[in-house]
C-alpha cells in the first residue's frame, strides 16, 4: 500500500518526525524553530508532554540572545554537559532544572543555516553519544523540509498575493465594462479597442453619433489606464464660445477679463497626470484650435491673462459626433490638429447597428430603476420587444434610457407595453412616405393600419427586386434595411419571398 506523502503539509511532516524521533530518543520537550530574516527563530512546531499553547507564539530574538546565536552558528549539534551552565532557550515560557538533559542542533541546508532544534529532559544522562549522532542524521533531513516548508509559504503567500491582486484587477475591470453593455459583434469590437489602447498614452479620438456613450467609453479608457488614480476631467467644447473655452482649457489669472476676480485653474491643470476628455472636439472655435495644438505638442501652456509658462502631464482622449475629416475639407478644423488628436481611432457603431443589445441595455436600465424607490419590479412586453427591435433608435443609447424612464413613470402593474413607450410616435418604425399618406382617410375603417401599410411596402419592395434580399440590387437596400431586420419583419407579418421570385 502506498502513501501519498504530498497529502501531508510541512507542520504534520515535521510531527510524523518528532513522533518517530521518539521512539529512540527519550525527551520531555522537542522544539523545531525556523530562521526568520536571519534574526529570529520563530517556533515551527513543539511535541512531548512539555510541549503546550504557550509555544505557539514564541520567538528568539537573536540580537538579544547572543548566546542561541553563538549555538546557531557551530552547524553541528551540542550536548550541554551536566556540570556547565546550560542555556535558558525557553526563558518566560517553561522552568527547566538547571541540571537536566538539553541537546541543540543547528538546522542546515549545506552552508545555510535555516533553523535550530531542541531537545530537553528534565532528567539528566538521557542523551548519549549515540543520539546525538542520531540527531545529527535527523537534524539534516529536518532542515531540507523545513527550507522546503518556508518556501512553499513563501510561494504559496505570493500566489495568493497575486490572486488577489488579481481579483482586485478583475473587480475593477468587470466594474470598468459593467457600463459598457453589449454583445454585438460590433460593440465587442469597440470593447476589445478599448482594452488595447487604454495602456498607452497615445492620444485617442471617439466618433460616434450623439447619444453612443462617447464619454463612458473615455472613462473606461482611463479607469483601465496607469492614469486610474489621477484625475478624469471633461469639457465640452459646443457649449462654450471662444473666450470661455481658452479660460477653461488654460485658466486664467485674476483681473484677465472684467469678470475674472481670482485666479482659475485650467482643464490641463486639473487633469495633471490624469485623462483630459474633450467632448464635441469638432465645435472647438478656429481661433484656440492653434493654442491647443500647441500644447499638445510641447506640453506647455499660458493662462489667460498670465506670463508664466505652465506645463502638465495629460491624455487626450477627444470624441466627435461629427466626422472631422469633413470639417478638416470644409477649413472648419485644423489638419495638423485632426492628426495630433486621431492617433487612435475608435469608432461606435450607433445602436441600430448593434443588433440585439438594445435590449440587454433595456434590462440595464430596468435594473436600475428597480433598485430606485417607488419602481417595482419592472419588465417588457412582448409587445414592446418587437417594437424596440424594430425601432431605429436615432437617438440612440441616450434615447433609449431617456424612453424607459419615461414609461417606468406611467405603469401600475410593472408591465412596461408599447404604448408606453411611445415609439409610434416618432414616426420612425415606417418610411416617411407610408406614414404621412397623400390622401387623408376621415373614415377609420378604411384607414389601413400599420401592420397593413408596413407589409404592403415591404411586398412592394419585394416585387420590384424579385425576392432578391441581399446586395445592392436587392430589397433591404431599397427599404434601407439590414437584410436581417428586413427578414425579421417579413418573419412576422408572413411574408415569403418565394411569391415574388420569377424563375
Amino acid at each position: 500500500m502506498k502513501t501519498d506523502i504530498l497529502k501531508y503539509n510541512g507542520d504534520q511532516l515535521l510531527e510524523i518526525i518528532l513522533e518517530a524521533v521518539r521512539d529512540v530518543v527519550d525527551f520531555e520537550l522537542a522544539v523545531i524553530l525556523r530562521l526568520h530574516r536571519q534574526d529570529r527563530l520563530v517556533v515551527s512546531k513543539a511535541s512531548g508532554p512539555l510541549a503546550g499553547k504557550e509555544f505557539d507564539e514564541f520567538q528568539i530574538d537573536l540580537r538579544q540572545r547572543g548566546d542561541i546565536a553563538r549555538l546557531l552558528k557551530t552547524s553541528e549539534p551540542y550536548l550541554f554537559d551536566e556540570e556547565e551552565d546550560h542555556i535558558d532557550t525557553y526563558e518566560g515560557v517553561i522552568d527547566l532544572p538547571e541540571g537536566h538533559s538539553c541537546l541543540v542542533a543547528p538546522l542546515y541546508v549545506k552552508d545555510d543555516p535555516v533553523g535550530l532544534m531542541t531537545f530537553d529532559h528534565r532528567a539528566c544522562g538521557k542523551f548519549t553519544p549515540a543520539v546525538v549522532k542520531f540527531i545529527a542524521t535527523v537534524s539534516r533531513l529536518i532542515a531540507i523540509i523545513l527550507a522546503q516548508y518556508d518556501s512553499g509559504k513563501y510561494l504559496d503567500g505570493i500566489r495568493k498575493h497575486l490572486i488577489r491582486e488579481r481579483n482586485i484587477l478583475l473587480g475593477e475591470r468587470i466594474r470598468v465594462f459593467d457600463t459598457l453593455i453589449g454583445e454585438s459583434s460590433s460593440w465587442r469590437q469597440v470593447i476589445e479597442q478599448v482594452r488595447t489602447v487604454a495602456p498607452s498614452v497615445l492620444p485617442v479620438l471617439i466618433n460616434g453619433e450623439t447619444g453612443t456613450g462617447k464619454e463612458r467609453v473615455a472613462q473606461a479608457i482611463h479607469e483601465l489606464s496607469d492614469r486610474k488614480d489621477g484625475p478624469f476631467i471633461p469639457l465640452n467644447c459646443s457649449a462654450l464660445n471662444a473666450g470661455l473655452v481658452e479660460s477653461e482649457l488654460f485658466g486664467h489669472e485674476k483681473g484677465a477679463f472684467t469678470s475674472a476676480e481670482g485666479l482659475r485653474r485650467g482643464r490641463f491643470e486639473m487633469a495633471h497626470r490624469g485623462t483630459l476628455f474633450l467632448d464635441e472636439i469638432a465645435d472647438l472655435p478656429g481661433e484656440i484650435q492653434p493654442k491647443l495644438l500647441r500644447t499638445l505638442q510641447e506640453g506647455t501652456f499660458e493662462r489667460v491673462g498670465g506670463e508664466k509658462t505652465l506645463s502638465s502631464d495629460v491624455r487626450i482622449v477627444a470624441a466627435s459626433n461629427k466626422d472631422l475629416r469633413e470639417e478638416v475639407r470644409a477649413g472648419r478644423f485644423r489638419e495638423d490638429l485632426f492628426y495630433r488628436l486621431s492617433v487612435v481611432p475608435v469608432n461606435l457603431p450607433p445602436l441600430r447597428e448593434r443588433e440585439h443589445d438594445v435590449l440587454l441595455l433595456a434590462e440595464y436600465f430596468l435594473s436600475k430603476l428597480r433598485n430606485t424607490r417607488g419602481y417595482g419590479d419592472l419588465y417588457l412586453s412582448e409587445e414592446a420587444v418587437e417594437g424596440m427591435l424594430e425601432y431605429p433608435w436615432r437617438g440612440n443609447v441616450r434615447e433609449l434610457e431617456n424612453i424607459i424612464s419615461r414609461a417606468a413613470l406611467f405603469v401600475r402593474d410593472g408591465r412596461i407595453a408599447c404604448r408606453h413607450l411611445g415609439l409610434k410616435s416618432f414616426g420612425d418604425l415606417l418610411p416617411r412616405s407610408f406614414n404621412e399618406p397623400d390622401t387623408p382617410r376621415s373614415s377609420d375603417a378604411a384607414f389601413p393600419t400599420l401592420r397593413q401599410m408596413e407589409a404592403s411596402h415591404i411586398a412592394a419592395g419585394l416585387d420590384r427586386c424579385r425576392g432578391k434580399i441581399y446586395g445592392e440590387d436587392g430589397a433591404a437596400v431599397l427599404l434601407g434595411l439590414k437584410p436581417s431586420t428586413l427578414q425579421s419583419r417579413m418573419k412576422k407579418l408572413g411574408i415569403t419571398r418565394m411569391n415574388f421570385m420569377q424563375v
